[in-house]
């Protein structure tokens, strides 16, 4: 062989080497991408993040979880001109292709070297979809591969009206929407099946570059009429219009109607719905899942609660801030006039917050906070929940989770025991000076207005909360059996046998009280409290649905007694100023403020519904001298009850058999006679036996005076309570 011959020899065999390199390199290569494609089973099952909705109890949006904004919809339930238009701007070719679209490839390439840059683009919608959801936006030539292969495999998988649908509900279209559905809630405030033909054109328009023509922006709203009309003309060009046509769409003006996503409104509340499903369901599920999350919450009510917390809690923080002035003397220190302080103290504050940080702790600003449950009596539904003044500032939800000392607003416990242990509201109390012993000495109980009413009755000591009386009844009844009662109506945290427990010498919550005095106003049944009421998925399965809970605390009896005794404090006593704002519904309900007034209470209810209002500071410190239940808890109240009962039937307590009234004499509380001049009527147990007026002509059965409460009678008719057990019922 000649060496010419050995050389081609050589050539050829190294010609061969490297087309079987070549080939065994492509196919490991192509071998490789191949196994970081999607898997058949991936590609059958594509999921797509869907946002939950928390809705209110009308049904309506109350708010909104997710990553991406979308809601998946069928092609059935989309505009018919969207997938059109969309077709005409992005891919006319679709239903002709298989994936990728060799001739518009070929297109680009020449119209993109000819301008010397990225001119044109040749993605068909099944790559773009095969982008989107399994591949990054990141450019390169193994990304732009793996894009190809994918776009084929999904032609193989899909038809090309499934590959539409999917595409729809999946491409992004600015504003932090994806999918059809969510843009033309958030451009147009309307479904995508409601889309008028010029709406689908801005839609369509929005594919390319979604932030630059958004209309929601006034700056882009030149740009997006631009990108429409480009968008129509190609939808003229595919035959879907005439010229004519198009040209009276191109002259109609872009009249988009944003709709924000919701939210804001009762975030305290949707924040439990939140922890809740994420701790049931898991985050993915929440965040991706579309759930669609029914709760009880009502939106009107709670927004009124919202705006009745604002407006008390400037005027409660005005007046913390003057006493701040007034005892560190701070307005010196940054040597700003008083009057310019207050005006802008909020910002006067922030901006020289580090000249104050060396007070004293009983000097530094205290924020005034509150907390406003509302139950429905009945089913425990919670129609509104406000946790705190601002979530931005304080995410702690104290409706729920702040123990503070309920006050004089116990005191309806109190009494309720004493209903079933002896008493009527009849009964004659002495309100005197009293010194107990306690574990730390003596101890000398003061009613608020430092006055004593002598003889006063149960339901007079109720409507004016006096202490004295509440404190005497404790002691009759037992402290131990006030504790019962308190644990049967949900209260559950720590409570020490003392008289002072009488008024509010205790913890709780306000969810606990509102949910204890939910109890009277339901005929002693008490409903746990809920606020969820049915989740589904995104395939419309329910996940789980409320099933009520209930159990007897009381009997009818005694709650009506107590929702009668109460109606005194709303007409006449500590709460009278509630029909003069405006309130005029048959209402019963309590009052209470701690010393010192860190706590200011008022929790009131009808035969429908209850609500607690709690005003205070969260470090235990005084809103000051005056700031009462009545004066700082009732207008939230009434503003909160007002929209929260708009609708209901106007209905009054139901007396229940077991009840029954009596004329009495209005000087000695007893059994009038026909010479007794001033009478009034009163409600009784129906067993009860009372004496007839000593002072107008009657007797008494016994010599026992009847203010002489720890004195045994002599007469013990008993009765059976709630829990089986016979009671004596002394009629004093």
């Amino acid at each position: 062989m000649t060496a010419k011959n050995r050389f081609l020899s050589i050539v050829f065999f190294v010609f061969l080497f490297l087309i079987f390199f070549c080939i065994f390199s492509g196919a490991w290569f192509f071998f490789r991408l191949y196994l970081t494609l999607p898997t058949l089973n991936q590609m059958q099952n594509i999921e797509q993040s869907l946002v939950s909705r928390v809705l209110g109890k009308d049904g309506k949006v109350v708010q909104e979880f997710s990553i991406e904004r979308r809601f998946y919809v069928p092609i059935d339930n989309i505009s018919p001109d969207l997938p059109a238009a969309v077709i005409a701007i992005e891919d006319r070719r679709f239903y002709s292709h298989w994936g990728i679209d060799i001739k518009r490839i070929t297109s680009s390439i020449f119209v993109n070297i000819f301008r010397g840059r990225m001119a044109q683009g040749a993605s068909t919608i099944t790559q773009q979809l095969a982008r989107n959801v399994y591949l990054t936006q990141k450019k390169s030539i193994i990304r732009k591969l793996r894009e190809v292969l994918t776009a084929v495999q999904l032609e193989s998988c899909y038809t090309k009206t499934e590959i539409m649908e999917l595409y729809l509900n999946q491409v992004y279209l600015g504003a932090g929407v994806y999918g059809v559905e969510a843009a033309s809630e958030y451009y147009f405030s309307k479904k995508a099946s409601d889309l008028t033909l010029l709406e689908c054109a801005t839609i369509a328009g929005l594919i390319q570059t979604p932030e630059r023509y958004r209309p929601d922006r006034a700056a882009n709203i030149e740009r997006a009429t631009k990108r429409r009309n480009e968008v129509l003309q190609a939808m003229q060009v595919t035959g879907f219009f005439d010229k004519k046509t198009m040209k009276e769409l191109k002259a109609e003006t872009l009249k988009p109607k944003i709709t924000k996503p919701k939210g804001g409104s009762g975030a305290y509340f949707t924040e439990m719905v939140r922890r809740y499903v994420s701790d049931k369901y898991g985050d993915d599920m929440l965040y991706h899942g579309g759930l669609t999350i029914h709760t009880t919450l009502d939106r009107a009510a709670q927004d009124s609660a919202e705006a009745a917390v604002a407006k008390q809690m400037a005027l409660l923080q005005e007046r913390l801030n003057r006493r701040f002035l007034d005892s560190s003397e701070v307005d010196k220190r940054p040597k700003i006039p008083r009057k310019v302080f207050i005006a802008g103290f909020d910002s006067i504050y922030a901006a020289h917050e580090g000249e104050f940080t060396d007070l004293p702790d009983s000097a530094k600003l205290r924020i005034a906070q509150a907390s406003v449950i509302t139950l429905d009596v009945t089913s425990g539904a919670i129609r509104v929940l406000v946790g705190g003044r601002d979530f931005n500032e304080s995410k702690f939800n104290r409706a729920m989770n702040a123990r503070r000392q309920p006050g004089s607003s116990i005191k309806p416990i109190v009494y309720a025991a004493a209903l079933e242990h002896g008493y009527t509201p009849a009964s004659v109390v002495l309100d005197q000076p009293i010194t107990l012993m306690t574990p730390d000495g003596e101890w000398r109980p003061e009613n608020y207005n430092r006055v004593f009413n002598g003889p006063i009755t149960i339901r007079s000591a109720l409507a004016k909360s006096v202490n004295l009386v509440a404190i005497q009844v404790l002691t009759k009844v037992g402290a131990n059996v006030v504790i019962d009662y308190a644990r049967r109506m949900g209260l559950k945290h720590q409570m020490n046998p003392v008289p002072s427990l009488a008024i509010g010498a205790c913890e709780t919550t306000p969810m606990e009280m509102t949910s204890a005095f939910s109890v009277f106003a339901n005929r002693g049944i008490q409903p746990k409290p809920y606020y969820i009421e049915k989740i589904i998925d995104k395939t419309g399965r329910v996940l789980e649905s409320h099933t009520p809970e209930e159990k007897e605390v009381l009997s009818p009896q005694t709650s009506f007694l107590m929702c009668s005794l109460m109606k005194t404090v709303v007409c006449c006593g500590t709460a009278a100023s509630i029909p003069g704002l405006g309130f005029s519904r048959p209402a019963a309900g309590k009052t209470g403020t701690t010393n010192s007034y860190s706590d200011a209470w008022f929790i009131g209810f009808t035969p429908q519904l209850v609500t607690s209002v709690w005003t205070g500071v969260d470090e235990r410190r005084s809103l000051g001298a005056g700031v009462t239940g009545s004066t700082a808890a009732i207008p939230i109240w009434v503003k909160t009850m007002l929209q929260a009962q708009k609708g209901m039937p106007v209905v009054d307590f139901e007396m229940p058999e077991g009840i029954k009234t009596e004329e009495l004499c209005a000087e000695s509380h007893l059994a009038a006679t026909p010479k007794c001049t001033k009478k009034e009527l009163e409600f009784f147990y129906s067993d009860a036996v009372l004496d007839t007026c000593d002072i107008h002509g009657g007797f008494r059965s016994n010599d026992d005076n009847m203010m002489k409460i720890f004195t045994n009678q002599k007469k013990e008719p008993v009765r059976k309570t709630t829990d089986g057990k016979k009671k004596k019922q002394l009629v004093f």
